[in-house]
């Protein structure tokens, strides 16, 4: 009964079994609170002394010291300058960079941007056929019909025939260069067509 009463805890209490580990962890606690955060050179000859070490040991690892800190800090300032040149470097090469590949972006463009161009005037010119023979037919249905005629008709769709098959080369060769690498990536970036429609896709010239 007795041992029961004295294993039992109230609220706040501490076991016997942890009196010593707490009591250690007290006094280690108030060594470090009432030991100094640093120490003179007074107290470091003074501790010196009472551990047999004479003064001119304890100044000279002083100095020791003070040159190993300075050296630190000349080094870590020697890394900073070195990172900065670094990142310097760093970011001078991306502006390089960016030129190197925006000047071929540029030529690129522009050489689609004229392959375009050259497209949209072989479909100005389809369409135009394409009218006339629209205009030729409607004016021929008013005649009769014989080898004048005909003649005039096949002649309209063979120009038709031709402007459509120019056009057709024009668009491969700009499909072709607006798939190919890296001309696709230009393609995308500057909102150019990736693709143009050959004759027998378009509906409306």
């Amino acid at each position: 009964m007795g041992d029961v009463t004295r294993t039992r805890q109230s609220p706040g209490s501490v076991a016997y079994d942890d009196v010593n580990e707490l009591i250690a962890t007290a006094t280690r606690l108030m060594q470090k609170d009432a030991a100094p955060d640093t120490l003179t050179p007074e107290d470091l000859r003074r501790i010196g002394e009472e551990l047999d070490i004479p003064a001119r040991y304890v100044d000279q690892a002083l100095e020791a010291l003070a040159r190993r800190r300075e050296d630190e800090a000349r080094a870590r300032e020697r890394r900073s300058l070195l990172l900065r040149a670094r990142l310097r470097r760093g970011a001078l090469a991306g502006v390089v960079l960016v030129g190197v590949l925006a000047v071929p972006g540029l030529i690129v463009r522009n050489g689609l941007t004229t392959r375009l161009a050259e497209v949209a005037q072989k479909r100005a010119q389809v369409r135009n056929v394409v009218e006339r023979r629209e205009a030729l037919h409607a004016r021929l249905e008013q005649l009769t019909p014989g080898l004048n005629r005909d003649a005039e008709v096949a002649g309209a769709d063979n120009r038709v025939a031709v402007e459509r098959r120019r056009y057709d080369e024009r668009a491969a060769e700009y499909n072709a260069s607006a798939a190919s690498f890296p001309t696709s990536w230009v393609v995308r970036l500057s909102g150019l067509p990736p693709v143009l429609p050959l004759s027998p896709e378009v509906s409306s010239w």
